[in-house]
């Protein structure tokens, strides 16, 4: 049954990237008149964003209250769906609802206008605008102004033919050539538009500085997004509208580094030019505010908030990163958000905001239910009568039409090419490979990147970790999935897969640190011609790169930079990305093994470590909010007290500096301001339970029962399994509160957690697990082989490995190759043992090839154990032969706990069940590798089929390894009595 909403009409407008420390200054300056009057009739705060910050994500979040792994969208582009092309992110991938969606289903006509995503426009009841809409196309043969670049006022009226739109821009379609005439095109602003922003720009030589031209091309984008919304509004029936405009973001990544106080490294000459773009930005969205709210009128409910903020001051800042969707560096996590009208409190500040929260407002005002599978909540603090909020399971649940359209729906991709040149110039993501199957290999790549980053910021880094595991294999010259990943290793407690992915990590750099200074080396040429001037790069007499100078008075490159010409954006990309993997990396990896001192229990090596990091100055507020946790967990107060109030001074609201004072105060009794720092904390950031935690500690020192209970309450419900919490409530019901009935209920959670996190996951759960890791392991295998063709290298000049997980029979194996005639590569120096009675055939050199690899080709026509999970470092110059060992992971879980009990060592901190899922991702990433590889022929054994058939395995690699060995010789080295761990079959 779809639920019964009220009459009330609600108008959205969105400011992507709209920022208070931009507005207040105007506010004050009574430059803003509409939005300040706006304030003084409504409530207004700031709005938290989520990770990672990117506007497609962000918005569809906003629309459907639900954080990306649950909606969908991932990035700014995505593959066609036939693989034929990459196109601009499109709503066909959005896997539920909209809010618009739900009203339509509840009988409401809804307008959407340029909401990104929204093409293709979907068939609502009303009418949608896509995000398609607005972008200009260059034009061809039109006569310019030469004061201005641009043609004299009055050049209107682009025809089709001119600039046509694309199919299925708006529904419903019968509205399309209307609504095309309020287009408005770059072409046809005059010296009054460009004015009021850059008021001396007929001095700009509009050759050489391309800016202008961005400012141009943002300006009728919002113009035509503005004109489109006010048609509408007064045109066409509504109940509900959102009208997104993305002009405050792109005029503040073009000029946001020009406003207010210039920095360093801005030059006067430009900062004198532009420093008025943004202040202007503003000021043109509160005019189209003032339109706006006239034509709503004072009976609609109206919100306007940002997905996020955007530095204006010195944390702007001065390099962006080489990578796509680099320029979310300059987002600022703290959005805008002003809400006004009939029941809604006049001229209060909220907090605890979030943007997730947006949809399920929506539905509170019209007295509809929350969907409980949303990641938001109903910002109840806004109405004058709190609302009584009901919930659903899921509105994906509710049948009916919602207006939404198939997700294999198809669009040109010629326009989608020219979409994408749109993101491309605006810096969204790097211009795609001219070969197909590489650029759609990146877009997916991004889009995994981005999705584990979505899990991360929710807490859930097991999801994350294959995501990052799979692309940082295939990308290892991207180190910032190594990162990642690494981070999430350290989130889950698993310090020795992180310490092996450190390694893993500095090896990286120093590879691809090499390569990249023999490309520039074979680029430098070209680069002089555009007047780039590269490090040189030669060899001393140990064969070490260094840097030789340049002479600056260089006469012949003086003359070249007198001649240059703008280089082409993919070739400054790919420069600049080269020079970024030189480094200087000495920092990030001293970050990393500091932090893995602690991981370790090795305080005595941490603590120096950090003290030396705690006196950088001039650091991100990041920065030395990582390092006061660090000390946090060293119990270090005043050191970390120290670190955190460096953040606040560097940048005063930032929630994790006021929670890492409030944690540092609680710990030194402190409780007055533990309290003051943890209330600005959930200030800033709502969804974050362990300030509540600290809050409600902190009150109950202090007596205060009530709000201990309250804020405790909120920690719980924040998240449900937050063991400290609950013994914290049960505490206070067992004694100030006096309710044994309440203080049972939280010790009945407690125990149920505890059980579930400590137990290991029951042995039909594991069987189910392995069953259908099976069924996808002989899928893989299978498509495997069939894009596998042997290479058929010479034994002599070939390496044969033995490979697999731990403890899945390799030692076996390599015991059988010996017995069958093939020299062991070993030094023999781990002794026999219980766990393997015969011995391990190992090499101590194979043990550390990530750091070493000079020593391959000793083993050169000879068999050396090297553990799957080194595979990867293997040198791309030489042959190999794999036998990999499979065996049922339920018995290596078992093997390898064992032989850790026997050494009396500790394992990850992982369930069964999840060890099981992990070993499986490492093999699936393995696989990959494998299979990329033109010099690998891959062999993959059954432990249980090579012991049940010693015969038959061992004539399997006697082909495998070109006709060189005894059969029988390996077969009787086979022995079924070394199995000591097996598993009932299912």
């Amino acid at each position: 049954m779809i639920p019964q909403a009220n009459n009330r009409k609600v108008l959205v407008i969105g400011w992507d990237a709209a920022d208070w420390r931009v507005i207040n200054p105007m506010l004050e300056e009574d430059k803003l008149p509409h939005l300040k009057k706006f304030m003084s009739e409504g409530v207004s705060g700031n709005i938290t964003t989520i990770n990672p910050i990117l506007s497609p994500m962000l918005w569809t979040s906003i629309a459907t209250g639900k954080r990306p792994f649950k909606h969908g969208i991932h990035g700014f582009s995505e593959p066609t769906p036939d693989g034929s092309a990459i196109r601009p992110i499109t709503n066909t991938n959005r896997s539920c609802k909209a809010i618009w969606n739900i009203l339509n289903q509840c009988g409401k006509k809804t307008n959407v206008v340029s909401w990104w995503p929204s093409h293709p426009a979907e068939p609502i009841d009303g009418v949608m605008v896509s995000n398609w809409f607005q972008p200009a196309q260059q034009l061809q043969n039109v006569k310019l102004d030469p004061t201005i670049g641009r043609p004299r006022a009055g050049n209107t009226g682009w025809s089709d033919e001119q600039w046509p739109m694309a199919p299925r821009t708006v529904h419903p379609e019968s509205f399309s050539k209307n609504l095309q005439e309020f287009r408005f095109h770059p072409m046809e602003l005059a010296a009054e538009h460009i004015g009021p922003f850059v008021p001396n720009f007929s001095k700009i030589d509009q050759a050489k500085d391309q800016r202008l031209e961005g400012l141009a091309k943002t300006l009728a984008d919002t113009i035509s997004v503005h004109s489109a919304a006010t048609a509408l509004m007064q045109l066409e029936p509504w109940d509900f509208m959102a009208i997104y405009y993305d002009g405050i973001d792109h005029f503040s990544h073009g000029f946001m580094k020009y406003h207010k106080t210039r920095q360093e490294w801005v030059s006067e000459d430009d900062f004198e030019m532009y420093k008025d773009v943004v202040e202007g930005a503003y000021r043109f969205h509160d005019m189209m505010l003032g339109t706006l709210l006239q034509l709503a009128g004072k009976d609609t409910t109206i919100i306007i908030l940002s997905d996020h903020g955007f530095h204006p001051d010195h944390l702007r800042p001065e390099h962006i990163p080489v990578e796509p969707a680099g320029p979310a560096i300059e987002h600022r996590p703290y959005g805008v958000f002003l809400m006004k009208g009939p029941g809604i409190k006049k001229g209060e500040t909220i907090h605890g905001a979030s943007i997730l929260d947006l949809c399920p407002t929506v539905l509170s005002l019209y007295d509809l239910p929350t969907g409980m599978d949303m990641d938001g909540k109903p910002l109840l603090n806004c109405f004058e009568n709190m609302p009584e909020v009901e919930t659903i399971p899921s509105w994906e649940d509710i049948e009916g039409e919602c207006g939404m359209h198939p997700p294999d729906s198809q669009l040109d991709s010629a326009q989608s090419a020219e979409a994408i040149k749109q993101l491309v110039e605006l810096g969204y993501i790097e211009e795609p490979d001219e070969n197909t199957s590489v650029a759609i290999r990146e877009t997916v790549r991004e889009l995994n990147y981005n999705l584990a980053q979505a899990y991360m910021d929710a807490g859930q880094f097991h999801e994350a970790i294959p995501l990052l595991e799979d692309i940082w294999a295939e990308f290892p010259a991207e180190h910032r999935f190594g990162f990642k990943l690494i981070d999430c290793r350290l989130a889950i407690e698993d310090s020795v897969q992180r310490a092996v992915d450190i390694e893993i990590l500095r090896q990286n750099m120093a590879e691809h640190s090499i390569k990249a200074i023999e490309e520039i080396n074979s680029v430098r040429e070209e680069a002089e011609q555009y007047g780039m001037i590269l490090p040189r790069f030669v060899k001393d007499e140990d064969g070490q790169w260094k840097i030789e100078p340049v002479d600056s008075n260089d006469e012949a490159l003086d003359e070249k930079d007198a001649q240059k010409k703008e280089p082409p954006k993919k070739f400054l990309s790919q420069v600049n990305k080269l020079i970024s993997l030189l480094g200087p990396f000495d920092g990030s990896l001293a970050w990393l093994m500091a932090t893995q001192a602690i991981a370790e229990g090795n305080h005595d090596l941490a603590i120096p470590m950090f003290e030396e990091f705690a006196k950088i100055s001039s650091a991100s507020p990041d920065t030395y909010n990582q390092v006061g946790g660090c000390f946090l967990q060293l119990k270090r107060w005043d050191q970390a007290l120290d670190v955190f109030n460096k953040a606040l001074e560097t940048d005063s609201e930032n929630a994790a500096a006021h929670l890492g004072i409030a944690k540092c105060m609680l710990a030194k009794k402190n409780f007055a301001e533990c309290i003051d720092h943890a209330l600005s904390a959930t200030e800033l950031l709502f969804s974050n339970p362990i300030a509540h935690y600290t809050l409600g500690c902190a009150f109950v020192a202090t007596g205060d029962t009530q709000n201990a209970l309250t804020a405790l309450g909120v920690a719980t419900s924040q998240a449900p399994n937050f063991i400290d919490a609950h013994q914290a409530m049960a505490e206070l019901y067992e004694g100030e509160l006096n309710d044994p009935k309440k203080a049972e209920q939280h010790r009945t959670i407690i125990t149920t957690v505890s059980k579930a996190t400590q137990a290991n996951a029951n042995e039909d759960d594991i069987d189910a697990a392995y069953q259908d890791i099976i069924s996808k392991r002989q899928q893989r295998r299978a498509d495997l082989a069939a894009r596998t063709d042997p290479k058929n290298i010479s034994g002599k000049d070939t390496i044969t490995i033995v490979s697999g997980l731990p403890r899945s029979g390799t030692s076996m194996m390599m015991q059988a190759l010996h017995k069958g005639g093939m020299e062991p590569y070993t030094d023999s120096n781990r002794e026999a043992d219980s766990d393997n009675p015969r011995g391990y055939y190992e090499h101590e050199k194979a043990t550390q090839l990530a750091k070493d690899k000079s020593w391959m080709p000793e083993a050169r026509g000879k068999a050396v154990k090297i553990v799957a999970q080194l595979l990867s470092q293997l040198p791309k110059e030489g042959h190999y032969r794999i036998i990999f060992m499979d065996r049922d992971l339920r018995e290596v879980i078992q093997s390898q706990n064992i032989m850790l009990e026997r050494l009396g060592r500790k394992g990850g901190k992982l369930t069964d069940a999840k060890m099981i899922s992990t070993l499986d991702r490492q093999v699936r990433t393995i696989e990959n590798m494998m299979a990329s590889h033109d010099n690998i022929d891959v062999l993959f054994v059954d432990y249980a089929d090579a012991l049940g058939d010693p015969k038959g395995t061992s004539k399997r690699i006697h082909q495998f390894l070109g006709g060189e060995l005894d059969e029988s010789g390996m077969a009787s080295a086979i022995d079924p009595s070394l199995r000591r761990q097996k598993m009932t079959d299912t």
